[in-house]
């Protein structure tokens, strides 16, 4: 069990933490959305000569900004020809920018905004996820570094999976890393974030593996040697103490399913958990969990203190 975890208590996420989970993920949404009012900036300078939106119609250069002021997304585009786009944008001049008077550029920046906060929106869905992940992975190249311990790792950016050396300057580097080999004392390790382990027939948050570079094939050990898990654990980032309970739920679901799976053929495999919005009725039931040994090890994602305990077992396993 992690040390700093001697109650039910500890596991608790405090106001302090949640707001700091809220403030990151505000400073977050904010660099995900600035491109869009840049985009914003630009056209308003562009289209400052204008005397009226029916000037729009002739200016080429702005119509997939006039598209997307209109409520169509990139993907719907690829069903539109030229025409449905001419008559797409007059709606939007005739039915809104010229009952907008004199603020017509204000009206179509204020439209295009309104369509690009859903993008945002969806684009925040998933670097919620993804956050969390990069914060388990920086605080293990952390106690890494710490412990001079060379690696290799997999960046998911590029299209066909190959293992790379340390970086000399590993800045961001937690943002590609999908896979990471080591050895410790007892021996090659590999790490997969994100895996469907084929005894589970379910994706995987964190897969620690028994395994060389090569054995872990690409992530195919996951399909053809599941019974080199170490240890399978569950992730939840995100921080809203309003879906704490359900992402539990569904963590212990899997967590369950997992030991179940392994067990039924044979094979024993450590489980944990790490999450980020964890409340008091659920720190309860993972302490209990961790005190009768069903569960091996738990962090709370955002106690830093739990956090580098996990990683350095991790590391050691």
């Amino acid at each position: 069990m992690n040390r700093f975890i001697t109650s039910a208590s500890d596991l608790v996420t405090t106001h302090e933490q949640t707001r700091a989970g809220f403030l990151a993920i505000a400073l977050e949404k904010n660099m995900v959305g600035d491109p869009y009012v840049k985009q914003a900036l630009a056209f308003k300078t562009m289209v400052a000569h204008t005397t009226g939106p029916d000037d729009f119609l002739n200016m080429r250069e702005i119509r997939p900004f006039m598209l997307t002021a209109a409520g169509l997304s990139e993907k719907s585009l690829q069903h539109l020809n030229e025409e449905d786009c001419i008559m797409v944008i007059k709606e939007l001049i005739d039915k809104f920018l010229k009952p907008a008077g004199e603020a017509y550029i204000d009206e179509t920046i204020y439209r295009f905004l309104l369509t690009k906060g859903d993008a945002v929106g969806g684009t925040m869905r998933n670097r919620i996820g993804a956050m969390g992940q990069e914060k388990l992975v920086r605080c293990l190249l952390s106690c890494m570094s710490i412990r001079g311990l060379n690696y290799w790792w997999a960046d998911k950016e590029q299209t066909r999976f190959s293992w790379c050396e340390k970086p000399t300057n590993d800045t961001d580097i937690e943002k590609k890393i999908k896979a990471m080999h080591w050895e410790n004392e007892k021996g090659k390790r590999c790490l997969g974030f994100n895996m469907t382990i084929s005894t589970v027939k379910k994706n995987v948050d964190i897969c620690l593996y028994d395994a060389s570079k090569e054995m872990f094939n690409m992530g195919k050990i996951a399909k053809y040697n599941p019974e080199k898990a170490i240890m399978l654990g569950e992730l939840k980032g995100g921080i809203d103490p309003a879906g704490a309970d359900e992402h539990w739920k569904t963590a212990n679901t899997a967590l369950e399913r997992i030991r179940t799976s392994y067990s039924s053929v044979g094979h024993t495999v450590q489980t944990s958990f790490v999450g980020a919005a964890i409340e008091r009725a659920m720190a309860n039931e993972i302490f209990e969990q961790l005190a009768n040994g069903t569960m091996t090890n738990a962090a709370n994602l955002t106690d830093n203190d739990q956090l580098v305990d996990y990683c350095n077992w991790i590391i050691e396993l």
